[in-house]
């Protein structure tokens, strides 16, 4: 652009600049997990930016600028007709007891924008009061209950006494829940991190107990509005006689639950699992040797209703080879299992055989993610009993050409005639592999075009980390597939998410 008009920029970096110029930073510590936290001395709500008594004239023009500008570029984010952009002039900015305010319109638009940054979401929330009382419920939607976080709000007093022989770190844990609720925070949970354990700690240390959370109860309480949580270290026996009680408040908005190295009797857990009537998705991670090792063993289980079970998604990921007890679940529920997406990490063999019969009747939507260790294994999984698949994701990163100079074998098994997309997401291949590997995937080629290509609508995406693979696979994927080019079939799509997955 030419002259004096300043030329419009991104939102985003719109509003990062005013956060860092226009504020002095202080109240807030944006590098904690549980979100951002008051922290200095106490201030009137909505007054965290602190304008000098007599504010510049040069400085407040600067500031219009920059927001005519941000008001111009936010306008075409949200559908604005054309030229119809946010008139500062009409409604300009201004000042409110030494505390600037932008227009809630234009408040609106950067919250709009920067959704899903939370970083830059915590430094504009300084800028203003109306960014100050719109983030909130942004900011502080994740409460991430961990060591670091509860060390950080502990008084001088509980810091001396924390580093006494007398004291242990149990004594604090859950301190930050205390913290947040004190503060009324607790309110815009809606998602629930803990992870009480310190590096270093066993699994019998630091795990997360009805004695650890008694003297937090009633702000554990208040969280009635979150629909995830997340537990680490979860011990079925241990909370045997607690669960319901105290986790009575989440039955009618849980939705999603991730349970990470479960301690305790399988039926034990799931005794747990299966208490909330809303649970749609369910994710069971980093599964051991120990898990229902030296545990009485417990009679059938009653509770187990399979009208009650979880429905929408199911993620089993990193199964240790030795644990026997997911086959035991799917072989005890029979049909019983509802899932109609399904996602196997790391987790083949006879756990995920097993559980892929069992959710047969009802799934449509299923990952497999296979290791360099589950690879020989993931090549016997056969999808032949799920009858009305639609979607089959596949994500062999990290793979070598000899795992992939061959046709897969579980595409082969498939029976449904109603998949209408296949998605392989190669993320880390190196480059002069692509050629060589594409050539042996004449088999696939031929199946998915003769059973569904042919006959109606199907899409093979094929999905990279980056525009360079990208690259490599378009000028080579149609060597490969020539039938499913033939009909235009191969679509190509990036995601970063690819590559941070396995970082």
């Amino acid at each position: 652009m030419s002259g004096c008009v300043p030329e419009p920029v991104g939102a985003r970096q719109v509003a990062v600049k005013l956060s860092a110029c226009h504020f002095t930073s202080g109240f807030f510590d944006s590098d904690r997990d549980g979100g951002a936290v008051q922290t200095g001395t106490s201030a009137p709500s909505g007054t965290h930016y602190s304008a000098p008594s007599t504010f510049s004239p040069k400085g407040m023009v600067d500031l219009s600028l920059h927001l005519r500008a941000l008001g111009q570029r936010v306008g075409s984010f949200v559908g604005v007709a054309e030229h119809e952009f946010v008139d500062l002039d009409s409604i300009s900015a201004t000042i409110h007891c030494g505390c600037m305010s932008l227009p809630q319109e234009l408040v609106d638009h950067i919250i709009d924008t920067l959704h899903d940054d939370l970083l830059a979401l915590k430094a504009c929330s300084l800028t203003c009061k109306s960014m100050f009382a719109s983030t909130r419920h942004l900011i502080h939607q994740t409460l991430c209950l961990t060591p670091r976080n509860n060390e950080s709000v502990l008084t001088r007093e509980e810091e001396k006494q924390l580093r006494s022989p007398k004291w242990k770190y149990q004594d604090v844990q859950l301190r930050f829940l205390s913290y947040m609720g004190e503060r009324g925070f607790l309110q815009y949970t809606r998602k629930v991190y803990i992870h009480n354990a310190r590096q270093g700690d066993t699994h019998n240390t630091g795990s997360f107990t009805p004695d650890t959370l008694r003297p937090h109860m009633h702000h554990f309480q208040s969280l009635d509005r979150a629909h995830a949580i997340t537990i680490e270290l979860y011990d079925g026996d241990v909370w045997a006689s607690h669960h319901k009680s105290c986790f009575a408040h989440f039955n009618p908005t849980l939705t999603s639950l991730t349970l990470r190295r479960p301690l305790g009797h399988y039926r034990r857990v799931l005794q747990f699992v299966l208490q909330f009537p809303n649970l749609e998705n369910l994710c069971l991670e980093w599964l051991d040797g120990n898990v229902g090792r030296a545990r009485p063993t417990l009679t059938a289980p009653t509770i187990f209703n399979p009208s009650s079970l979880p429905h929408g998604h199911f993620r089993l990921a990193h199964i240790d080879g030795t644990v026997h007890w997911p086959t035991d679940f799917a072989y005890e529920l029979g049909n019983g299992f509802t899932f109609q997406s399904v996602e196997l990490e790391d987790s083949f063999g006879d756990h995920g055989q097993h559980l892929l019969d069992t959710c047969s009747d009802n799934i449509k939507d299923l990952t497999i993610t296979p290791s360099s260790k589950g690879y020989q294994l993931l090549k016997t999984l056969k999808l032949k009993e799920i009858k009305d698949l639609r979607r089959l994701t596949i994500r062999p990163v990290y793979l070598t050409y000899s795992d992939l100079a061959f046709d897969f074998p579980p595409i082969l098994t498939i029976t449904s005639t109603t998949l209408s997309e296949l998605v392989l997401e190669l993320g880390r291949l190196r480059p002069s592999l692509y050629e060589i590997c594409w050539g042996r995937w004449g088999k696939t080629d031929r199946f998915l075009y003769q059973r569904f290509a042919k006959q109606g609508e199907f899409r093979l995406i094929i999905r990279a980390g980056n525009i360079y693979a990208l690259d490599a696979f378009q000028r080579h994927a149609k060597e490969g597939f020539p039938l499913l080019a033939s009909r235009g079939c191969i679509y190509f799509e990036t995601s970063p998410s690819i590559d941070n997955y396995w970082r």
